[in-house]
């Protein structure tokens, strides 16, 4: 495959672990945004996302928890009452969380490779 910038290849990993910490902020902050309200439904998915989050960013486990974010961010897009983050940033998490379960951790987790 031709590419560009050839030497810019070695950088590859880091874009797997830029993406899992970019997923890890936007679930936090949706999690943040959740706690602002006092409902259990709300309250629960707060829990999710900050557990979800901080394996995320850790690099644990990180490919369960992504499935767990693509879950939690289906539900979230699909009943309206518990959004809290903009459709179009809900849409991008999503692709985010599918993209680190398929490419995994990145080069900087304390996940070990199957």
């Amino acid at each position: 495959m031709f590419t560009t910038f050839s030497e810019l290849l070695f950088l590859t990993p880091l874009s797997a672990t830029l993406i899992r910490s970019t997923l890890a902020i936007v679930m936090a902050h949706s999690a943040w945004k959740h706690t602002a309200t006092s409902t259990r439904l709300s309250l629960a998915f707060a829990i999710v996302e900050a557990a979800t989050a901080v394996l995320l960013f850790v690099g644990a486990i990180a490919q369960p928890a992504a499935l767990a974010a693509a879950f939690v961010l289906t539900t979230i897009l699909l009943f309206s009452q518990i959004r809290t983050l903009p459709r179009s940033t809900i849409l991008l998490a999503l692709a985010m969380s599918l993209s680190v379960l398929v490419t995994g951790a990145g080069a900087i987790a304390f996940d070990l490779p199957l």
